[in-house]
């Protein structure tokens, strides 16, 4: 990967305003025919943080620029790729234009730079199987008129707008919908008390609790109902902790992953039972669980075949992913909790960690001497985003892309 220089053409009949780059999207070859552009973000993204005024558009002709006639300065260089085919990085300005001339030629080499063979690892999606299938059934239920939502949907918040655009309501309790609507339940549940509300007041509902949840919530339910005070390990905030708490009103207590249970008052330390939150990885429990264990030794725990495993996967995944890469792309918001965990997570795995919210925000410097980039998403991030950098990348030389997932299977108890 040296320093590569940009190739100096003229673009017959191309007009560039004084003080605009124009980016490339397609160029006309006259040997290769029109070759796509895909790194096209990349290099308005870098013109632009140097304050240039950019705009994207093909370049339907390229000749040399010895040759007379009027048009625009274009600089170009090509990528071969695999399969035969070729990809190209351009940028054109005003051929009198030198200052706007020299910022193309400059970001078409500094991007030309860093091309060279990679491979791309993705994580998994940052949505557990419960949260798909829960905005599965929004959607379904969406298409067919009115529904309101109770509760926070476990999705991106560019899903949840489309949803609202087709009919979704969004509110924070029964109180907001009105009598014999359509109520849907999200993935983490709702307490008891909600469900009899529904029912009084004639509410169509469509229960789209994650099976986990619902297990949860069943053995929660059991252990109060033998008299056992229920700890549930968890985060305080957890969406989930409403609906499986309110199975036990009263009689559960949350005990904070990270603080341990060493606060935790009981009634009777005969009759204590504990619960992991879904959502938590198991791991980051076995602190707690440890402290209460010692503390109460009739303690009486939950059958771990209804473990959820999706965080723990989800954290181990990207600690693998990015234990195989230079350098780790996390698309999110530096403002957001969950992109702050993913980039814990990537440096911990001493690789460097960059978070963009568009690929024109990435910098030529973060690919030099890179071989391997992983991509990790944020639950903040825009479904469409991980492709968009994909795209971005494939136009700077061959990209092998991969999917590298952790998952954890339950094969249920082994006869003993």
């Amino acid at each position: 990967m040296g320093r590569a220089t940009a190739r100096e053409c003229v673009a017959p009949g191309l007009v560039v305003a004084p003080g605009e780059v124009l980016v490339a999207t397609e160029i006309g070859d006259p040997a290769r025919g029109l070759l796509p552009c895909p790194a096209a973000p990349l290099v308005g993204g870098l013109l632009h943080r140097r304050g240039l005024r950019v705009r994207y558009a093909p370049v339907p002709q390229s000749g040399d620029a010895a040759q007379s006639g009027s048009g625009a300065a274009l600089f170009v260089t090509t990528t071969l790729h695999r399969d035969g085919t070729a990809t190209a990085i351009g940028a054109a300005a005003d051929n009198v234009d030198g200052l706007a001339m020299a910022a193309a030629r400059g970001a078409v080499e500094e991007w030309s730079a860093v091309t060279g063979t990679r491979r791309l690892l993705g994580a998994a999606s940052p949505w557990c199987p419960g949260a798909r299938q829960a905005l599965r059934a929004a959607r379904q239920a969406a298409a067919t008129g009115t529904v309101y939502v109770c509760g926070q949907l476990m999705a991106s918040p560019q899903d949840c707008a489309e949803l609202e655009k087709d009919g979704a309501v969004f509110v924070s309790s029964l109180s907001d919908i009105p009598n014999e609507a359509t109520v849907l339940i999200p993935a983490h549940g709702a307490p008891p008390a909600v469900r009899a509300e529904a029912a009084e007041r004639g509410l169509a509902v469509i229960d789209a609790t994650c099976p986990l949840v619902a297990g949860v919530q069943a053995e929660c339910r059991h252990f109060a109902e033998r008299g056992d005070q229920v700890v549930m390990i968890g985060q305080d905030g957890l969406a989930v902790l409403p609906s499986i708490m309110g199975e036990a009103p009263g009689r559960a207590i949350l005990a904070e992953t990270r603080a341990g249970a060493g606060a935790v008052q009981v009634t009777d330390p005969r009759r204590v039972s504990y619960l992991l939150a879904p959502g938590v990885p198991v791991e980051d429990t076995a602190v707690a669980t440890a402290a209460l264990r010692s503390r109460f030794p009739a303690l009486r725990g939950p059958d771990p075949d209804g473990f959820c495993y999706a965080a723990s996967d989800r954290a181990e995944t990207v600690r693998t992913m990015a234990a195989s890469c230079d350098m780790v792309l996390v698309l999110g918001h530096e403002d957001d909790a969950d992109t702050r965990h993913l980039t814990h997570l990537v440096r911990s795995s001493r690789a460097k960690a960059n978070v963009i919210a568009d690929p024109a925000e990435i910098l030529p410097s973060w690919l030099v001497g890179t071989s391997a980039i992983g991509l990790a998403e944020s639950t903040c991030a825009p479904p469409a985003l991980a492709g968009q950098v994909t795209g971005a990348l494939s136009g700077l030389g061959p990209l092998s892309v991969t999917r590298r997932v952790v998952s954890t299977e339950v094969t249920g108890r082994q006869p003993g």
